[in-house]
């Protein structure tokens, strides 16, 4: 009984001790459980590794939208330096060109800690001054969504810059550089009709060629990220206009930060800034020896997410940079492999393809390669479509008609018969997908411009059948003539009959996703006779 006794007080010691300590817990620990289970779109991760290096303990998670509305009446300049031309500095109290990780580690222990304990000394809500209370266990990283200034933000800063200074002053946001300039005060100033891109100068994160080699190396030195240079002309920007008691943009992180990003289709109708740029051309290159190839940049425009889709350096044309015979400005690719580089998505060979990879397009191109594996260039068929050498296309782009169809000599249905030991023969609704690519075709314009007739859509699987070869039009060689039924080892490129059915038909339907590719939606099964002998010999004879 006294075992019993003891041994029920020792469980109840235990858990007011588990509790106690619990509680002790919580009172130390309200940061972390902010910080795990709490988090919000104000908050920022204090990190610093590449000047830091391996850190010793976990970084620190800052509220910074607590610490904004705490220190309203101050502002900014509470934490952010001011710098000469009386603008914020959105660093943390050290020079940027300068920083060195004792900087960077005093500068931050210094200004929070003593902070933290004069709001202690005056009676404030106590905060945290130890080394675990910032520095939490079992940390969270905290990643921001990118903010998309896009064409339709470009646009309504335009607008509202226009309503009141009457006029387009590009000069409060766009800047060029004068490395030759003595005074480094005066190497920035605004040019009319040199606007580009903040990214093409302030992305550290991507290699450039030797055009902004210049710039782009004084914005790594000196740390000029693109998001940096951001907060500091935008956020600045909007600090002004609500001290003149004006409208402003946002301050908060989240509400530029938003994780929301308009589509292509959804920017389609939005104006695009203006610089000159033609809205129809012709591309011509000296020496390359072909034609010009006539070139709708209003339409491309309205096709892409920004202009740095095709102009990635500069916004200058291709073949200022990428000239026939190659030079350093370009990297050394031609004008040729520049627009005809099937794994670039920068030119136009290599933005075509990645179209047809997409869902309506890909069940016919995935395994049609439109290149010369030898040369890795376009097929040379192609070519008429593109260099017409005129303001007008070659090949009057309209779309297919199903009408031009020989209803007599094309097969409504095909009968393949290729398993019919193991299954019934395939019933192929030849007619019904020939209707339906067409149509898929004619929504697209591009598509409209390279399917210059029926006998394109069909190369999707008569893939190397010439219609003007053929004994019997719109009569195309079957399948066995080229791919035997058993593999020949001597034709390492050309499976044989079995396998192409299923990579073309299989293929097509898992990347158009039209419909199941298990074997009995296309082959139904044979119902197998009884075996009666077999049956009887198990003792399972029918009726007995």
């Amino acid at each position: 009984m006294r075992k019993t006794v003891y041994f029920l007080l020792s469980v109840a010691a235990g858990i007011c001790l588990f509790f106690l300590i619990d509680g002790v817990t919580a009172i130390y620990s309200v940061e972390k459980k902010t910080v795990s289970e709490k988090r919000t779109d104000n908050k920022l991760v204090i990190v610093k590794t590449e000047i830091l290096g391996t850190l010793e303990r976990p970084p620190v998670v800052f509220n910074h939208g607590l610490h904004a509305k705490k220190f309203q009446k101050n502002g900014c300049k509470t934490c952010h330096p001011v710098i000469s031309d009386g603008t914020l500095l959105f660093d943390f109290l050290f020079n940027a060109e300068n920083r060195t990780k004792l900087l960077i580690r005093d500068a931050y222990h210094e200004k929070c800690i003593n902070c933290h304990n004069k709001m202690i000394d005056q009676g404030q809500k106590a905060a945290p001054v130890r080394c675990g209370d910032c520095h939490v266990e079992g940390f969270q990283p905290i990643k921001h969504s990118v903010c998309d200034f896009d064409f339709s933000y470009h646009d309504k800063h335009i607008r509202k810059l226009m309503e009141k200074t009457g006029k387009s002053n590009c000069r409060v946001c766009h800047h060029t550089y004068d490395p030759r300039e003595e005074d480094e005060s005066l190497r920035l100033f605004y040019e009319e009709g040199t606007e580009q891109s903040c990214y093409y100068c302030h992305d550290a994160q991507k290699r450039r060629g030797p055009s902004l080699a210049v710039e782009t190396g004084i914005t790594l030195r000196k740390g000029l990220s693109i998001g940096r240079v951001s907060h500091q002309i935008c956020v600045n920007c909007h600090l002004d206009l609500l001290q003149k008691g004006n409208k402003a943009g946002p301050l908060e992180c989240s509400r530029c930060h938003t994780g929301k990003y308009k589509s292509v289709a959804e920017l389609a109708d939005t104006p695009r800034p203006e610089r000159d740029q033609p809205k129809k051309t012709l591309i011509t290159t000296e020496d390359t020896q072909m034609k010009g190839v006539r070139f709708d940049h209003a339409l491309h425009e309205k096709h892409a997410k920004t202009c740095r889709s095709c102009h990635h350096e500069t916004l200058n044309a291709c073949k200022k940079c990428h000239v026939p015979k190659g030079s350093p400005e370009g990297k050394g690719v031609t004008a040729v492999g520049a627009y005809h580089d099937v794994f670039s998505v920068f030119g136009c060979s290599g933005c075509h393809n990645v179209k047809k990879s997409e869902q309506n397009c890909s069940g016919c191109h995935n395994h049609l390669l439109s290149m010369d594996l030898q040369t890795k260039g376009p097929k040379k068929e192609t070519c008429i479509v593109c260099h017409s050498g005129r303001m007008g296309n070659t090949v009057k782009s309209k779309p297919v008609s199903v009408d031009e169809l020989n209803a007599q000599k094309i097969p409504e249905k095909v009968i393949i018969k290729i398993l019919e030991k193991e299954y019934n023969p395939v019933v192929f609704p030849h007619l019904k997908i020939i209707k339906k690519l067409v149509r898929i075709s004619n929504d697209s314009r591009m598509a409209v411009s390279f399917h210059r007739n029926y006998k394109t859509i069909c190369s999707g699987c008569h893939h190397q059948s010439i219609s003007e070869a053929e004994a019997v039009k719109n009569k195309p060689p079957y399948c066995r003539n080229c791919h035997p039924v058993i593999f020949d080892p001597k034709l390492m490129n050309r499976p044989r009959l079995l396998a192409v059915y299923h990579r073309q038909c299989m293929g097509c339907h898992e990347k158009m996703k039209i419909m199941a590719t298990g074997c009995t939606d296309c082959h139904k099964e044979k119902v197998k006779p009884v075996n009666y002998l077999s049956t009887t010999m198990q003792g399972n004879y029918p009726g007995g």
